[in-house]
């Protein structure tokens, strides 16, 4: 595996973000059983919502709420996620119950949950993942803060892709706290899924953002969440929309972030390739 260095930069709406908002839009009308009328009230609000200093999450999230509040369809993306979970167990189970001894080997699994890639078939190769990142940096972020951890979860297949490494740091003695939405959004993984899904007996530790919003905002840091961000526990934040958001304001304390870069406006804030693989600590 490689790593380099790699400065990340606050990330604001830019105009490829326009047609991935729309894509969203189509995609969770679709799947809401919506029509023209609520396709088109969609883009106009996505039209009014596009303004500078606007974050992506930001807006994904207002239009979220309208398409649920104007069809009534509580988790649209609910199909979706259960698919996501099952093949993301198999693939976890195909690994034997060895999915790497070494904290690069269960931080590469991380990156990997956070992509789609994993269910277009074919062999599974770890060892052909590359990751970006600095690795001595990480480590000492790890090592040598506090003994509790915050992970900021992102979609439902990720948290399968997090268990190995949350199960590292708790063999080194870390206590380890996993957030994730208090309600639906997107494919996230929410508290209404842990229920569904007996999902604390995986790992107890499981708390909630107390949003449906898309990242975290910094107005919804509170409860046990703010009192970790406040204290030496090292914080992980899973996916593009946690890095998003939370670049906003992540001068406050250390955060490092894993995701697939998947988007050009990602790419560009963080001076990568779409595709990459990146593990950083901010």
């Amino acid at each position: 595996m490689s790593f380099e260095y790699i400065l990340l930069s606050v990330m604001k709406i830019q105009e490829p973000c326009r047609a991935c908002l729309k894509g969203l839009i189509e995609k969770t009308v679709l799947l809401s059983g919506g029509d023209g009328r609520i396709l088109n009230s969609s883009l106009r609000l996505l039209n009014g919502l596009f303004v500078e200093g606007a974050t992506p999450p930001a807006i994904a999230g207002t239009l979220l709420a309208h398409i649920r509040q104007t069809t009534g369809v509580w988790d649209p993306y609910a199909t979706i996620k259960y698919r996501e979970y099952r093949e993301a167990l198999k693939i976890i189970e195909g690994l034997g119950g060895s999915p790497g001894d070494s904290l690069e080997d269960v931080l590469r699994l991380s990156a990997l949950g956070n992509s789609t890639d994993y269910f277009t078939g074919g062999s599974f190769r770890q060892d052909h993942l590359v990751l970006r990142g600095d690795m001595d940096k990480l480590a000492d972020a790890i090592y040598t803060k506090g003994n509790e951890i915050l992970i900021l979860g992102d979609n439902m297949g990720d948290f399968i892709f997090d268990l190995p490494l949350v199960r590292f740091l708790e063999k080194e003695g870390k206590r380890v706290f996993y957030a994730v939405r208090e309600h639906p959004a997107q494919n996230d993984l929410s508290m209404e899924d842990v229920r569904r899904l007996g999902l604390t007996d995986m790992h107890p530790r499981i708390i909630s953002t107390g949003k449906a919003n898309v990242g975290l905002p910094r107005e919804d840091i509170a409860g046990e969440i703010e009192r970790l961000w406040k204290s030496d526990a090292p914080v992980i934040a899973k996916g593009m929309g946690n890095f998003e958001t939370i670049s906003e304001f992540d001068e406050e304390r250390q955060v490092v972030y894993i995701m697939k870069v998947k988007c050009p406006a990602v790419a560009r804030a963080l001076d990568s390739d779409i595709g990459t693989y990146l593990v950083h600590v901010r």
